[in-house]
């Protein structure tokens, strides 16, 4: 490890647990002037998805787009055009999105000039980050959501093309994938697991945080990977 490089705290999937996120900085050596990546997620099932999107744009830290957000940008889209609650129930229900609305009320009335400032904040998120100045045995750091899988090499074609779409469906969306990209090491989480695999070339550092709280006997926590030094932080879900 090159010691003029600063080190970087790579965060699991928040879920809106916003009082956990807090709790979990504060292990970090220098606490909230560390430099932090998150791998999104950031929203919904938890109670207070809009203080950790607060939190976030306001420290200005490093995020990748989730899949969370991506619903969440769309309720906004239909909020803009005053569609109704049809066009967004599923969100609201397979997707826990009533949490995070109910996080932007006060004395039961939606904020909905914060929510829309939200989700074009949210609508600048990238799909993926890259650290070729961060490294571990000659891979660079690369946080995704969720495992880039073979989709890699698409990253730099064309938006519109076939190859890019299965590349953002892929690194939103996939599960217990396993492949070496070979020159890079991948972060990612979206899929939540009990234990930690620290493998050669990825790492899904989703401890499933939120579940704690919502299916009982679960003991997940928020987790947090030191890069390139490989230290893991957790921190048990107080929200």
């Amino acid at each position: 490890m090159n010691d003029s490089i600063e080190p970087i705290f790579i965060i699991g999937d928040v879920h809106g647990c916003y009082k956990t996120l807090l709790a979990l900085i504060e292990l970090f050596p220098n606490k909230q002037n560390s430099k932090i990546c998150f791998v999104g997620d950031l929203i919904d099932k938890g109670p207070n998805s809009k203080a950790v999107i607060d939190f976030i744009k306001d420290n200005n830290y490093d995020c990748v787009l989730g899949n969370y957000e991506k619903y969440f940008i769309e309720y906004s889209q239909y909020l803009e055009k005053k569609l109704s609650y049809f066009d967004i129930k599923s969100w609201f229900g397979k997707n826990d999105g009533k949490e995070t609305i109910n996080s932007y009320k006060k004395d039961g009335m939606l904020d909905e000039k914060t929510l829309l400032e939200h989700s074009k904040w949210l609508q600048t998120l990238p799909l993926y980050l890259e650290y070729k100045d961060i490294k571990i045995k000659n891979r660079y750091l690369v946080v995704t959501h969720s495992h880039v899988f073979d989709k890699w090499k698409y990253k730099d074609y064309s938006k519109e093309s076939r190859e890019y779409r299965n590349f953002e469906n892929t690194v939103l969306n996939s599960r217990l994938k396993d492949f070496d990209n070979l020159e890079i090491f991948n972060v990612y989480g979206h899929t939540p697991i009990e234990d930690l695999i620290l493998e050669d070339y990825e790492v899904n550092i989703d401890l499933g945080c939120v579940y704690a709280k919502i299916i009982k006997g679960n003991e997940g926590k928020l987790c947090a990977l030191e890069f390139p030094s490989m230290k893991i932080f957790t921190q048990e879900n107080l929200d």
